[in-house]
């Protein structure tokens, strides 16, 4: 496997967050996180982006243990779950500052003002933003690093219907080339029709991972259920058998 998340454990203190979790994705892929809040999707998020050190389990990336890449060169790019700006720097001056952290990247400032819409917006201050204009500021600065993985924690949150496509377009143009895409989002819906395969969560564990067609195989639904019917299946036979 390109990509592998073995045994992974952590606590916030006596709260356990992540359960011996286990995963895997190859390159090319995108890979849908899919829980409900608590369920352990942004901690290990955070562990894979070395924000947080497991208390126990390993993840390897091209076979080497994350910890292993030096702080400048891990290939690894995240979109967070809460935008984080520097509230003095204007739009354009946070894609021109990430810029000049990435020089090597082939992605232009003027690229993504384009991309995502944003140029009547790059002389204002986040604080004068949206809060969709916000995320995609957020997303540009994401893409404008070289990465192997990209990790997108609800990446739709406060986008409108044509924002979302965008951005949908874009996580696909990632896959096609060649990069693994790890997605979360409570939206099953955009989640399906994009990811090619999954991992359930609860309670910091993996209840199923796999393919769509592997998933309904395993829980014994028809060809045209939603992934969101194999979620609450899953959901309800870990509650029963608890």
């Amino acid at each position: 496997m390109d990509f592998e998340v073995k045994d992974v454990s952590y606590s916030y203190g006596e709260v356990k967050a992540l359960d011996d979790l286990s995963f895997s994705a190859n390159y090319a892929q995108i890979v849908g996180l899919i829980g409900e809040n608590g369920a352990g999707k942004t901690t290990i998020i955070k562990t894979i982006f070395r924000y947080l050190k497991p208390e126990r389990g390993n993840i390897y990336l091209d076979g080497k243990d994350i910890n292993s890449y030096p702080e400048n060169s891990y290939p690894v790019s995240y979109i967070p779950d809460e935008p984080v700006f520097y509230e003095e720097l204007s739009l354009a001056e946070h894609l021109h500052f990430t810029k000049a952290i990435y020089p090597d990247s082939d992605v232009s400032v003027e690229e993504m003002l384009k991309v995502f819409d944003l140029r009547e917006h790059r002389n204002k201050i986040p604080g004068a933003l949206s809060k969709g204009t916000r995320q995609k500021l957020m997303i540009a600065m994401a893409l404008m690093r070289e990465y192997r993985l990209l990790i997108a924690d609800e990446p739709f949150s406060g986008l409108d219907p044509k924002q979302i496509a965008t951005l949908k377009a874009l996580l696909l143009e990632q896959k096609e080339k060649g990069k693994i895409v790890l997605l979360s989002s409570h939206l099953l819906d955009v989640a399906e029709n994009i990811c090619d395969s999954y991992v359930i969560m609860k309670n910091g564990k993996c209840l199923l991972s796999g393919t769509r067609k592997e998933l309904l195989s395993a829980t014994d639904l028809p060809e045209n259920s939603t992934m969101e019917a194999v979620y609450l299946k899953l959901v309800e036979h870990d509650e029963t058998s608890d």
